[in-house]
Order: structure tokens, then sequence, then C-alpha cells
């Protein structure tokens, strides 16, 4: 098996271990005969990882708070919960009860620190927080970012038995029942009932949009030449952007492959071979030398920095023309505006 590619069944086994909840019991996708059951399927498994990370995330918090495991170990859950988070981030095709949990997921771009100073206020208050009041909050509270600054920026007074640990549960608890909510969602295939024309055009639209996105992670923070904005980067504060971008385009590459059945095998069979080759070397090149040693915050305060950060954006803009352009030109599909255009 290519490393890059993670089979449906190999992401299953992972419901195997750990205790059991609603996010880790073993189910199984909807199983239909369209066109849009390999990428459905991959998309399942997407949410069924990030379901199961954030129930993991939540009982690190509870174990962190109890002063059972170190801040450390619960950093580490958190890049991995907010990793998985990356197959599912951007979208704008779907079930509907999956993509209105977006914004309580992650609030990013976050132009005005508006993450900061909610976060400093809601630990100042006198209160000992449940997940169904967090859910109540701002989004800006609810989600991996509140959570990223709770557990690295300066100003954050998380300890262990504390009352701002136990808004950091009740944080952490609430994004799990939005994944949850996300997993749910992703119980039926949404594309069932699309003819193949319009499967294909939605398909493409999926890989677009979310591949426009990760480029946007880049573009904002980017901005003009000699005046890049680093504090529009995401996760500053963990100076976890890179990989994350990282796993954005693994996870693209697995929607593009979908277990054969996807983009890939669709030029294959129309007679594009030489375009699904060329996109499938972009893939693998750009996943082979992306940077993940060093941040993008700390790429944008110097020029060498700026640089190499411009030169990997390049790569995304790259596969942007051969799916946005050449794929939608060869297969007669129109790609129309979406959320992520403009600024």
């Amino acid at each position: 098996m290519n490393r890059f590619q993670m089979t449906a069944a190999s992401v299953a086994l992972m419901g195997l271990f750990g205790c059991q909840s609603q996010s880790d019991k073993i189910t199984e996708p909807e199983q239909t005969n369209h066109a849009s059951q390999g990428v459905y399927q991959v998309e399942y498994y997407a949410a069924q990882k990030f379901a199961q990370q954030s129930d993991l995330l939540s009982r690190q918090f509870e174990q962190y708070c109890s002063e059972s495991v170190s801040l450390d170990v619960t950093r580490q859950q958190w890049r991995s919960t907010m990793e998985s988070w990356m197959a599912l981030q951007g979208q704008e095709r779907g079930p509907e009860a999956a993509l209105a949990q977006s914004w309580n997921v992650q609030f990013w771009p976050d132009k005005k620190n508006t993450t900061g100073r909610k976060m400093s206020s809601l630990i100042r208050q006198d209160k000992a927080w449940s997940a169904s009041e967090i859910a109540q909050q701002s989004v800006t509270v609810q989600g991996l970012g509140s959570l990223e600054w709770l557990l690295y920026d300066e100003s954050s007074s998380l300890a262990p038995q504390s009352r701002v640990c136990q808004t950091a549960i009740a944080i952490s608890q609430n994004l799990n029942n939005n994944a949850n909510a996300i997993y749910a969602a992703w119980q039926t295939n949404p594309w069932r009932s699309l003819d193949d024309k319009a499967w294909t055009s939605e398909y493409i639209a999926l890989l677009s949009n979310q591949l426009e996105y990760s480029m946007k992670k880049m573009s904002r923070p980017l901005a003009k030449f000699g005046q890049p904005r680093p504090y529009f980067t995401e996760s500053w504060r963990s100076q976890t952007s890179m990989t994350q971008l990282k796993a954005n385009v693994i996870a693209l590459r697995e929607l593009y492959l979908a277990n054969g059945q996807g983009l890939d095998a669709l030029l294959r069979q129309r007679g594009y071979s030489d375009l699904a080759n060329r996109i499938l070397r972009q893939f693998d090149m750009t996943i082979e030398t992306w940077p993940t040693d060093v941040s993008l915050f700390d790429l944008l305060q110097s020029k060498e920095g700026y640089r190499v950060a411009y030169s990997n954006y390049n790569k995304l803009e790259q596969l942007k023309y051969l799916i946005h352009e050449e794929v939608a030109i060869e297969l007669g599909v129109v790609i129309g505006f979406n959320a992520t255009d403009g600024d």
C-alpha cells in the first residue's frame, strides 16, 4: 500500500482501540452502487476518525485536570485531533448537518484575535462552564482554536484541579458533541441521488473547494510581498500550521484516489492517463517535499522564510490548475465561485 493512501479498512480498525463511546463503536458506511461510493466512504471514515480523536481529546483533558497525564500529552492529542479535522476542513459539499458544524469546530481566519479576547473574558468569569453552556456561546470559544489557546497561549491559566481546567473539559466535550454530529450526518451518502454528470461536477467542486481553502491558509498570511500577516496563520500559537497543511494535502490525495473509485480512475477510464499521472505526481511531490520542521508563522519572519513558504504555496497552485482547469475542461465540468473566494 502506498504510504499516503489509507484504506477504509485501516481507518476502521482505529475504532477497535480505546474505550467504547458513540464515536468509536465500529459501524459501516451506507452501501450503494452509486459512482460516489468510494468518495463517500473516504468521507465517512474521516468523520469517524475525527469523532474518535475528539473523544480521546475530551478524555485527555479530564485526565490532565485530575493530574493523570502531562500537559505535553494533552497537547499531542490536541494536535492529533486537529490533524484529523484537516480531512473535513473547508468542505462546501456534503451533508448540510455536517457543514453547519464547521464554524463551531474551528473559527478561522481570526483577523482580530477574537479567540484570544473571548477566551480571556471567558476564563475571568467566576463560573464552572458545562458543555451545553459552551454550545450557547460564541463559536470563538467552542472549538479547536479555543482549546489551542488554553494549551499554548501565554495568557492561559490552565492548570490541573482549576476552574479553568473545568472550562477546558467543557469545551472539549462540546467539540466532541459536534464531531459526533458530523459523524452522524455522514451515516448516509448525500450524493446517492445525483446522476453521473451531476456527481462528477459535485466531486470536482468538492476537491476544488477544499484545495482552495488550504491555499487561503497560506495566501492570507503571505498577503503582499514584504508585508506578511503572520498572525493570520492557522494555529500560530502551537506552531503546527505546516504540519496541518501537509495533512490537508494527504487528505486531498486520498479523496482524489478514493480507494480506486475516484477521479484518478475516472480519468484513466476516459483516456486521460497522462493527466491522471501528472496530478498524482504533483500530489506525491508536494507531500514528499512539504516542510514540517518549521511553522508558517516562523517562515514569515524572514525574507528567505517567505520565499520558502511561497514556493510551497506554488505547489498548491499547480494542483489547483490541474484539477480546476485541466480536469474540468477534459470532463466538461464548470466550476463556479465559492465561499473561499475573495478576502
